[in-house]
């Protein structure tokens, strides 16, 4: 894991304004929560908490810790090396909680929502005539980020396929990741890829590949990313309510952002200074991940995935996600903040 490290220490003006609520040891003393991220947009609630002040209000200095796999998230989180982080609901995560490790899953972090479908299936540009339903996958090189892995793509590509009469066998299925998706595009050497915004806008407006389908007309709704908290902030539950309220209120900011209801260029500068996408252009143009104001998960559609990856061997049985899923939080913070409107 990169320790790469942005620190945001409570602002003078709020402790002081902290000391009438909180007692005047606790203003002064911040609670650390250190927090891993992939520096995407789906981690736009995390930069907007700091940049905003969310996490201050709340009396928590917050460092978030750039992370480079889901691998390395589970490493910190079980360790201790962080307290929370977004990263997906996948059969990884799921075998390591069977296998006794402490995560909870707190909270929605990104879903393909209706006009949200920020992942895609994209067709190189020479194959747009020849490939217009699923069917005419059979035998085409599909590219996907994790294939083997027990990623959330593989199960929206079994619904694409459910009712083509071919399988994912029928498929040559190849594991690229992102950038080499897109680079195989370019070269040729991939026909179909699935790709994460902001690639699937690039690939387009260079001419290189087009939208075919977006996941959101494939699979509504589906819990692409959760926040999730490690056992070092489950031990400090007050913490990890307090951690929540600036989360949905960060949420509540973006969402309002991209659905137009107050002005974006704010959230645009505070996503080119925190994330992969430095050019603000791109942001007028892409697909942003649904991220929901009330931190509601798709909790029947996640048994549904977990099922399909028990089905496809990688998981050896199912799991109680009724165990593994904590709405508490999440619910703490609505009462703070009102419901969203």
């Amino acid at each position: 894991m990169k320790k790469v490290v942005l620190r945001f220490a409570p602002k003078l003006v709020l402790l002081l304004a902290g000391i009438g609520v909180l007692g005047i040891d606790s203003a002064w003393s911040a609670d650390k929560v250190r927090v891993g991220a992939y520096a995407s947009i789906a981690d736009a609630p995390f930069y907007i908490a700091l940049d905003k002040g969310f996490f201050a209000e709340q009396n928590l200095d917050v460092q978030v810790e750039q992370v480079d796999s889901g691998a390395a998230m589970m490493t910190e989180l079980a360790s201790g090396g962080l307290d929370a982080s977004g990263g997906p609901p996948s059969a990884g995560v799921y075998n390591a909680i069977r296998q006794g490790i402490d995560f909870k899953i707190v909270a929605d972090k990104g879903s393909s929502s209706p006009g949200h479908g920020y992942f895609a299936f994209v067709v190189r540009e020479d194959l747009t005539d020849k490939i217009k339903a699923p069917a005419d996958l059979k035998g085409r090189v599909l590219a996907l980020t994790g294939f083997k892995d027990g990623v959330s793509s593989e199960v929206t590509l079994h619904h694409l396929l459910a009712s083509s009469g071919i399988k994912e066998s029928d498929i040559n299925l190849i594991n690229m990741n992102f950038g080499d998706v897109a680079a195989g595009l370019g070269t040729k050497n991939v026909e179909v890829g699935v790709l994460i915004e902001p690639l699937v806008s690039q690939v387009q407006a260079q001419g290189i590949a087009t939208v075919w389908r977006r996941v959101d007309t494939i699979y509504p709704n589906q819990q692409y990313g959760a926040l999730l908290y490690g056992p070092g902030i489950i031990k400090r539950p007050d913490v990890a309510k307090r951690f929540m309220v600036a989360y949905l209120k960060a949420a509540r900011y973006y969402t309002d952002a991209i659905d137009n209801k107050i002005p974006r260029d704010e959230l645009v500068s505070i996503l080119t200074r925190h994330t992969s996408v430095k050019n603000p252009t791109v942001y007028k143009t892409m697909a942003f991940p649904g991220i929901n104001p009330n931190g509601t998960l798709n909790v029947p559609g996640m048994k549904e995935d977990m099922l399909w990856w028990v089905s496809a061997g990688y998981m050896k049985q199912p799991v109680d996600i009724s165990k593994i899923v904590d709405t508490s939080y999440a619910e703490y913070a609505v009462k703070k903040l009102g419901a969203y409107k």
